[in-house]
C-alpha cells in the first residue's frame, strides 16, 4: 500500500483551516501533544516551515484557551 502525500510546500496561503483541520478536527481539538499531531499530519503532507510554524502558532493558541488558572479570591 502506498501512502500519497500531498505536497503544499509551494503554497503561500494558510492551509490550515481549508485543508489539514478538516481532516484532522478531533485530533486536532483534543490531541495534548503537539508532536503526535505534527507526526500525523507530517505523514500524509508536505508543508512549508511557514505552514508549520502557523500550524504551531493554532495549536499554542487552542493550548491557551484550554489552560485555565484559578484564582483565589
Amino acid at each position: 500500500m502506498t501512502i500519497k502525500k500531498f505536497n503544499y510546500s509551494n503554497t503561500t496561503e494558510d492551509i490550515f483551516y481549508k485543508v489539514i483541520y478538516p481532516i484532522y478536527a478531533k485530533e486536532f481539538l483534543f490531541g495534548n501533544s503537539y508532536e503526535n499531531f505534527a507526526f500525523l499530519v507530517s505523514a500524509n503532507f508536505i508543508l512549508n516551515t511557514t505552514q508549520w510554524e502557523k500550524i504551531l502558532e493554532y495549536w499554542e493558541e487552542k493550548e491557551s484557551i484550554l489552560t485555565i488558572e484559578t484564582i483565589n479570591y
